[in-house]
């Protein structure tokens, strides 16, 4: 890495074109592949040229990118042939008719926040670089405002490269009049309640969504007609007209690979219904905690380089509030209302101030009262985790369950559960005073 970086000749040379290069790299593998492949079908030559112009760089390995790089590139222009025949498509079904957005339709949010992220990053990372040209000192080495440099451009290229796709793609709607063709759509109701499923204008039963998209829609769940200005095909930017308002897509549009499963059909029970995590996850959490001790001791037996001890100490620390959340969440659900447990509190939610529940990145959100929240997050898994594993997510199936159960009284339980208990549970605190002190016994015995 260090002779990649920097050279072997002159270990202080300062390699502007290899830092930049290198974050281009870690942006295309990182995002644009995925979300963005005309971006990454440019960048992708200048990947492989980049290699190519390396002579420090092994002849296999510079074999090796070059033929990575080309075979992404096949796939990219694979997809876009793929979005110009949705696209063409789409036009063919909206006819000739083509309408202006509607004057109080806003589309100033799209890529707003992804290009005010970039901008600055990309500014210090400029920044870095020349301090690391000048063999600059303040704070830190040349060498490391060199690494500074080449993280933070993956950062910068990132949001910077992505805010402006979708700011472009929204521009172009609002300038020209645009196709507009007769949908239906749900937003929320799935793995993440921040996507919206759009559907087929005859299919009245919402079971086979023709595409996906994130918008600015509230998540309630609901089949729902709407007006979608714009020619849907992967990476496009739309904008949707309901009865309740309009979004815009905040992220592309992606086809739709699979169908939801569909949420659980409940009964009318006597007994409070309990959502929490699975035995298996309970016991893998549990099994850690157990393993740390041992860790620990090894380590003092053993001489260890402080440095990897110093990384270990870092991830017991950034492992403590999942772990605390995934052993200690639970939602009880009785004739009363809810008692949601996070990390350390506990939020009593009676029926007739419940508000709504939904997915969000990882976990999931209640609103209740007027402004009041209970966010529980870390006990989602990632979907393409959640689609290996043989059953529905705990939390996914306690969103769905609230939502029923505030929907239809008839379908609560008609018993209470015990006694409403503190407003904290003991098992979090506990859990983060043992983890500290495993951490302090690390930094100890480096």
């Amino acid at each position: 890495m260090d002779a990649y970086l920097c050279g072997r000749l002159d270990p202080c040379d300062p390699r502007w074109w290899v830092t930049a290069h290198l974050a281009l790299v870690g942006a295309i593998v990182s995002r644009w592949l995925w979300r963005l492949p005309h971006l990454a079908a440019s960048a992708l030559p200048l990947v492989a040229l980049g290699v190519a112009l390396q002579p420090q760089i092994p002849a296999a390995a510079r074999t090796a990118v070059a033929l990575a790089a080309g075979y992404a590139f096949l796939g990219c222009l694979h997809r876009l042939r793929v979005a110009r025949r949705q696209r063409t498509l789409a036009l063919d079904a909206a006819g000739p008719v083509r309408l202006p957005l509607p004057q109080d339709v806003d589309t100033s949010g799209r890529g707003g926040s992804d290009l005010g992220c970039g901008v600055p990053v990309l500014g210090f990372a400029l920044l870095a670089l020349a301090l690391s040209a000048v063999g600059s000192g303040w704070l830190a080495s040349a060498d490391d405002w060199r690494y500074v440099a080449l993280f933070t451009l993956v950062g910068g290229l990132y949001w910077g490269g992505s805010g402006l796709a979708g700011w472009h793609g929204l521009a172009v709607l609002r300038r020209a009049p645009a196709p507009a063709l007769r949908v239906l759509l749900r937003a929320g109701g799935g793995s993440d309640d921040r996507r919206t499923d759009v559907f087929a204008a005859d299919d009245t039963t919402g079971g086979s969504p023709v595409f996906s998209c994130r918008t600015i829609l509230p998540a309630d769940g609901v089949l729902r007609e709407a007006v979608m200005y714009g020619a849907p095909h992967a990476g496009g930017e739309l904008v949707l007209l309901t009865d309740g308002g309009f979004g815009h897509t905040t992220k592309p549009v992606r086809p739709q690979y699979r169908v939801e499963p569909a949420a659980e059909t409940w009964v009318t029970g006597a007994a409070p219904v309990r959502w929490r995590a699975g035995a298996g996850v309970r016991w893998i959490v549990l099994g850690y905690l157990a393993l740390l001790p041992l860790v620990v001791v090894g380590l003092r037996f053993h001489e260890v380089e402080s440095e990897h001890v110093h990384v270990l100490a870092a991830l017991v620390a950034a492992s403590v509030l999942p772990v605390v959340t995934l052993l200690n969440w639970q939602v009880v659900a009785d004739r009363d209302g809810l008692r949601i447990t996070g990390m350390f509190t506990v939020h009593h939610v009676p029926w007739d101030r419940f508000r709504g529940a939904s997915a969000e990145d990882r976990g999931f959100r209640v609103r209740y009262a007027t402004d009041r929240v209970a966010d529980i997050y870390g006990v989602l898994p990632p979907r393409w985790l959640a689609d290996l594993l043989p059953r529905r997510p705990r939390a996914r199936a306690a969103v769905d369950g609230m939502r029923a159960l505030a929907a239809d009284p008839a379908l609560r339980p008609t018993e209470a559960a015990s006694a409403a208990g503190p407003r904290t549970r003991a098992a979090g605190p506990a859990i983060t005073v043992y983890c500290l002190a495993m951490i302090l016994t690390l930094l100890l015995s480096a």
